[in-house]
């Protein structure tokens, strides 16, 4: 019975130590199959695709991690850059459009800078021509132009309004005006410079006469620029913030 049992074990006995053999041999296949070549050899022998190969292979996370934190920094720093300066002047230019309006780059803007001496980076002066009152069919643009205008002036966040001769008071009432009075901000000297023909007024319900913006169709303004705007005018706005360039605006445009 002891040699039947004995005779019944020995395979089963046999086959578990195959079993365990085979299972040694593959765990060492499986971690000879995990070491890459570049450990079995010094890294200074191996040739320099080898050197690079083992580089990324073992870092590829953290070199992807560097980059990451490179860009993000960078993007950082230049979003700051973008938008650390100080904005000495705020225009609204409604519909008229120049070639560069959208990049800063346009003549009027460029024009302005250099008049004021400022660097354009640092200290820089804004003209924003994406403003229109002309009605169009299913089109909300003057309501947005009209409710980002009023929200500018109301929070003292622009300083010149321009705009054709037939829009240059769209904003004004008897009540409030929306364009100072020219007599408050130049003298008659520089007045009697501009000319009345250039001069546009203000008429009240009472039949006073507030003099709020200057004409800029015969100037540099136009007459050196692509300016679409036909008969373009403009007003140093009430509340601006930056009065003496606002002003300033106007003497660049009729050199005084």
């Amino acid at each position: 019975m002891a040699d039947a049992n004995l005779k019944f074990a020995s395979p089963l006995r046999n086959k578990s130590l195959r079993n365990e053999d085979f299972m040694k041999e593959e765990t060492k296949k499986e971690k000879k199959s995990k070491m890459p070549k570049e450990q079995r050899t010094p890294f200074k022998e191996l040739s320099f695709s080898e050197k690079v190969s083992y580089i990324f292979g073992y870092y590829k996370y953290h070199m992807l991690a560097a980059v990451i934190i490179i860009v993000v920094i960078f993007s950082f720093i230049n979003a700051y850059r973008r938008n650390n300066y100080n904005n000495v002047g705020t225009f609204a230019v409604v519909d008229g459009k120049i070639t560069g309006y959208d990049s800063a780059s346009d003549a009027i803007t460029k024009g302005f800078t250099e008049y004021l001496g400022i660097d354009g980076k640092k200290d820089r002066v804004q003209f924003n021509y994406n403003y229109s009152l002309l009605e169009k069919p299913m089109d909300q643009e003057i309501s947005v132009t009209i409710n980002k205008i009023y929200i500018l002036a109301s929070t003292n966040s622009l300083d010149g309004y321009m705009a054709n001769r037939d829009y240059i008071d769209f904003f004004s009432t008897d009540a409030e005006l929306f364009l100072m009075d020219l007599r408050e901000i130049l003298t008659p000297e520089e007045l009697d410079k501009i000319g009345e023909k250039n001069i546009i007024n203000y008429t009240k319900e009472d039949g006073s006469i507030i003099p709020i913006a200057v004409d800029l169709t015969d100037t540099k303004i136009k007459t050196q620029t692509d300016l679409s705007m036909e008969s373009p005018c403009y007003g140093v706005v009430v509340t601006a913030p930056n009065k003496d360039n606002a002003v300033n605006f106007i003497k660049y445009a009729f050199e005084l």
